[in-house]
């Protein structure tokens, strides 16, 4: 195995309309799709069709929405540990609705209690990984797999897309932290993100902007990216699509920089479709 992916699994239901909805009115889309998501399912999904060999751990449980899940996780090859109790109603089901022409997107989920249904795996799992990724989610299993591959030598990236609330217990334990912009330590006072990253712990700190530069720095190095600018439809889940493809170039042993860069143009590409798998099916058309 070569990355394993720790965290967050969801479905999504996503609508395209030409403007937001009203409240109270109706809207018809022109655009729909349904389908697995999630940050670290969807970095796992792009790491495998990059060519990676990948492993997800999350929560599934029971239900119609988490069937689909799987086999969804089965046709993308992507093999997964469900450490939910088997008839638990534990996966989020999310809403989302994308304006092109704005370049918004709006979610609606809710939050079913996350509790573990399986004991917390042991370090053997981490035997042939060369990446671990964590998407801050589950930190029970995340905090205790990602001390122990540091121990091991073993590169832990975190998407910090926000800080959480047990963010300050996983991240001393993080490698490369590529954050977004909405990322804020709360001790991070005057210092700017990449600064209040390293202090916490990261020897490589990334800022991802969305169609923006992205800033880097590590051992003294570092400067700005220019991400490629495409005709994005739907910039749903680039940000999870640019950590599972940054995973993917970094065990293939390629330098912070180079990966940071050809992630950010397979996130782009994949803006240029609606959902999440389509730039997949057209990579392979290529």
């Amino acid at each position: 195995m070569t990355i394993l992916c720790i965290g967050r699994a969801t479905f999504d239901l996503g609508y395209a309309c030409p403007f937001y909805p009203q409240e109270d009115g109706k809207l018809s889309a022109t655009h729909f799709w349904a389908g697995a998501g999630g940050s670290a399912l969807n970095g796992a999904v792009t790491a495998r069709a990059l060519g990676s060999d990948v492993k997800l751990l999350a929560l599934l449980g029971a239900g119609s929405f988490a069937d689909a899940v799987r086999a969804e996780l089965e046709q993308y090859d992507v093999p997964f540990d469900d450490y939910a109790a088997s008839d638990a109603q534990v996966l989020p089901v999310s809403s989302i609705i994308v304006v092109p022409d704005a370049a918004t997107r709006t979610i609606i989920d809710q939050q079913p209690s996350a509790d573990l249904g399986r004991d917390v795996p042991d370090a053997s799992c981490l035997d042939g990984v060369r990446v671990l990724y964590c998407d801050g989610f589950l930190p029970e299993i995340a905090v205790p797999l990602a001390r122990a591959a540091r121990q091991r030598g073993i590169p832990v990236v975190l998407d910090g897309g926000s800080w959480k609330p047990w963010t300050a217990d996983l991240i001393p334990h993080v490698d490369h932290a590529v954050v977004s912009e909405r990322f804020h330590p709360p001790e991070q006072g005057g210092a700017d993100i990449l600064e209040a990253v390293h202090a916490l712990g990261p020897s490589v700190a990334a800022i991802t902007r969305g169609a923006g530069p992205i800033s880097w720095s590590s051992a003294g190095q570092g400067g700005d990216i220019t991400a490629p600018q495409v005709e994005a439809v739907d910039t749903l889940g680039a940000g999870d699509i640019f950590h599972g493809a940054y995973c993917h170039y970094l065990a293939r042993g390629v330098g912070i920089d180079d990966a940071l860069s050809h992630a950010a143009e397979v996130a782009a590409q994949s803006c240029r479709h609606y959902g999440t798998r389509a730039w997949i099916e057209a990579r392979a058309a290529d």
